[in-house]
């Protein structure tokens, strides 16, 4: 099934469109009946009928803009035409027919553009004026009976679609009101379902994860008590082992405190750059790594523990790979740090007796591809290919420039 899908901007500027057509057609239309009534039956000279004319024609286009403006003008064009225009020839007096029209549909413009108060005020003032100058300024052939009349359907008809605009502005705050609340009850309905997978999978990771992490750790802790004929070798094997297990576990404890927005997980501290050493030193139990840098305590990422924290998981991951993927390899890190930017460099050799290995394929595994956007995240680069000796590893993580 095909089809076009219309967005809520262009429903908007369709309905802009509209509403300038329609406004502007009636303002021509008003326009022309009111001067050529204005000088053919009211005795109006042509050029002050023609300026009053575009007066309360221009306020129906200027409703759209200015609402205010619109509503002030749209009274006092009322009231001049009632003033200038000459009751003799009997015919609907002070307010001519087109100026009712054009002033009632001024009026609701001004509400639904705007508020009802200043077309309200503009109401009460057009009909007003218009009200002193029916009383005091009629008379023959026109009778006080006739203005009082006209006066009654000029206030009516203005005063209802008054009425009307500012019912149906009212139904639009509301229905927009409930349309912001089904957002907010989707977002939060959304936000639940988030929180309750991440807690799934929190329970998950725990009751398969680390209740095998926790079965490594105790039978490698007891590993020299049980068998007591094991080589002191394999003992410091199965306790390095042990350990191991225990920080992983640790790492995992702190993985479930986040899926789980345990507040103590959020604000434990995490790893930077000034803890690459002792990841490093830990490596070393397991094959030669080398370490080219000097992570003093003022480093610049530790001003951004966001960028400290990223290079500490790239090297943890390269270093995770080399034992998985080329056990044994002599590794070689490198961190170099400028004002612009942090560049950090993992380097493997041949693992003994095996060719060359990469840690994993870049189209495939979730290590490198993490490393990458973790770079991408911080507006970095991450490239990782095989070597003639090796592979490397080489992010380069941009320093965030502090203003202010």
């Amino acid at each position: 099934m095909t089809g076009t899908a219309v967005t809520p901007t262009l429903r908007l500027d369709r309905s802009l469109a509209l509403l300038w057509g329609t406004t502007c057609t009636a303002a021509v239309v008003l326009f022309a009946l009111s001067a050529a009534l204005g000088s053919s039956l009211y005795g109006i000279p042509v050029v002050l009928a023609l300026l009053l004319a575009l007066a309360l024609a221009g306020s129906l286009v200027l409703a759209v803009v200015l609402p205010v403006v619109a509503a002030g003008t749209s009274a006092a064009a009322v009231i001049a035409l009632a003033l200038a225009g000459s009751p003799e020839t009997g015919s609907p007096w002070p307010v001519a027919v087109p100026t009712t029209i054009a002033f009632a549909v001024t009026l609701a413009l001004v509400v639904l553009r705007s508020d009802w108060r200043p077309g309200f005020i503009a109401w009460v003032v057009g009909v007003a004026g218009a009200s002193v100058v029916g009383i005091a300024g009629h008379r023959p052939p026109a009778s006080g009976d006739a203005a009082t009349a006209d006066l009654i359907v000029f206030a009516a008809v203005s005063g209802v679609l008054l009425g009307v605009a500012v019912l149906v502005s009212r139904w639009q705050d509301v229905r927009r009101q409930l349309l912001r609340e089904q957002q907010l009850s989707a977002s939060e309905h959304a936000r639940l379902e988030v929180a309750e997978e991440r807690t799934r999978i929190a329970r998950e990771l725990h009751d398969v994860v680390a209740h095998g992490m926790s079965a490594i750790q105790v039978q490698a802790s007891s590993a020299r008590y049980r068998l007591p004929e094991l080589p002191e070798d394999a003992a410091r094997e199965f306790d390095e082992l042990a350990a191991t297990a225990r920080a992983s576990m640790g790492e995992m404890r702190r993985l479930l405190g986040v899926l789980r927005h345990e507040g103590g997980a959020d604000l434990a501290p995490q790893p930077g750059l000034a803890d690459v050493p002792a990841l490093v030193a830990d490596a070393s139990r397991h094959g030669e790594v080398v370490l080219d840098a000097e992570l003093a305590h003022d480093d610049p990422a530790r001003s951004d523990p966001v960028l400290g924290l990223a290079a500490y998981r790239i090297v943890q991951e390269s270093l995770s790979n080399v034992a998985r993927h080329a056990t044994g390899a002599p590794v070689h890190v490198r961190i170099e740090r400028t004002a612009a930017d942090i560049r950090v460099e993992v380097r493997n050799g041949r693992a003994p007796g095996r060719p060359a290995s990469a840690p994993a394929p870049i189209g495939g595994g979730h290590g490198i591809r993490g490393m990458r956007e973790r770079a991408g995240l911080l507006d970095g680069t991450l490239t990782a290919e095989a070597v003639d000796d090796g592979f490397v590893v080489v992010a380069v993580l941009p320093v965030p420039t502090v203003t202010g």
